[in-house]
């Protein structure tokens, strides 16, 4: 891994989290077309940031701990000022926001009692996140009128809430199965 932190891929990193206030402007003045566009051009960018990185070797704790700061803050402005405008329901935001939070919690806990933590995604988090920033990009892209989303609106919440109840609830799962082996071991070294 690089030292460098400051390099391509993390600048992409910072113009992504540079993007959010901006779309979330353009969201509450309703710029439908440039808040679509900005989002998307945004979405991409967390992808191209991450190749790069492994691509050039420019892999950093900074450069993931920016990727991951600015897709959370995209997706949580986005999420939120699209609900204020009443674009997406309130059951599925409380559902994302609420997984969130858990996982949040959850993960401090974790550190809290094995004094160290190591995230890795699983498959279905993954999912979640793609799942969701379609959903964005689909609703901006049909307030801007570029697509016609009468009929499909209803199923994509309901598919983007399940994803995230269940991917929620396996994280706890997960999590919860490490913290009982980090208690056990604990208890095992004591004398």
């Amino acid at each position: 891994m690089s030292a460098r932190a400051f390099n391509l891929p993390n600048l992409i990193s910072l113009l992504r989290l540079a993007a959010v206030p901006v779309v979330g402007w353009l969201i509450l003045h309703q710029r439908w077309e440039a808040a679509c566009w900005l989002f998307l051009a945004a979405a991409v960018s967390d992808g191209i940031d991450g190749f790069l990185a492994r691509w050039l070797k420019q892999m950093t704790p900074l450069g993931a701990a920016l990727d991951s700061v600015a897709d959370k803050a995209l997706g949580l402005v986005t999420l939120v000022m699209l609900t204020l405008e009443q674009a997406i329901p309130m059951w599925v935001t409380l559902a994302i926001l609420v997984r969130d939070t858990i996982i949040v919690l959850g993960a401090a806990s974790y550190r809290g009692l094995a004094g160290h933590i190591e995230i890795h995604p699983t498959w279905l988090g993954k999912t979640h996140m793609a799942a969701e920033f379609t959903m964005l990009a689909l609703v901006l892209g049909g307030l801007a009128g570029l697509l016609a989303l009468e009929g499909w609106l209803e199923p994509l919440f309901t598919a983007v809430f399940v994803i995230a109840v269940v991917s929620g609830v396996q994280y706890v799962w997960i999590w919860s199965a490490k913290a009982r082996r980090e208690r056990t071991a604990a208890q095992l070294k004591r004398p």
